[in-house]
């Protein structure tokens, strides 16, 4: 199992991966997101990082979790 999960993140940091537009927008959608919520630059920032962050997670686990799915069965 660890190997599958070894080769899942080989293929996500391959450099021809079309995936990594999604971290410029990802940061891009924090910031419009969270500028619309705070008045502090100080506060839109620390808030877009912690979007940005749990986004980010959550798409990883959805997506090794789809991966495991789709090898084991």
């Amino acid at each position: 199992m660890w190997t599958m999960v070894a080769t899942f993140f080989g293929h996500l940091v391959a450099a021809s991966n079309p995936l990594w537009w999604y971290y410029p927008l990802c940061a891009i959608v924090a910031l419009v997101y969270k500028a619309t919520k705070h008045d502090s630059p100080l506060k839109i920032l620390t808030s877009a990082i912690h979007f940005f962050v749990v986004v980010t997670l959550g798409m990883f686990a959805l997506a090794l979790a789809l991966y495991l799915i789709q090898v084991i069965f």
